[in-house]
């Protein structure tokens, strides 16, 4: 019971894991869109913003752990 036990903890981490990394990259993409935009076109402020808020969404869901701070004990454990 123990071992299966460590199995689900450890393929939660390693998923858990395979997201953050992919967030990191998405944020990487984005922060050079960002840059690439405001050196050639700076008067598009609207694409940047855009992405400025995507970032702070992605940031805020998957790096900040809100979501546990709602769920039930249950959840965290």
């Amino acid at each position: 019971m123990e071992e299966q036990n460590d199995s689900k903890m450890e393929d939660k981490k390693k998923e858990a894991f395979r997201v953050g990394l992919g967030v990191l990259i998405l944020l990487v993409v984005f922060t050079l869109g960002e840059y690439w935009i405001g050196s050639v076109a700076s008067v598009w402020w609207a694409p940047l913003l855009l992405i400025a808020a995507l970032k702070a969404f992605l940031v805020v869901r998957d790096y900040m752990h809100l979501p546990r701070l709602f769920a039930g004990e249950e959840a965290s454990e």
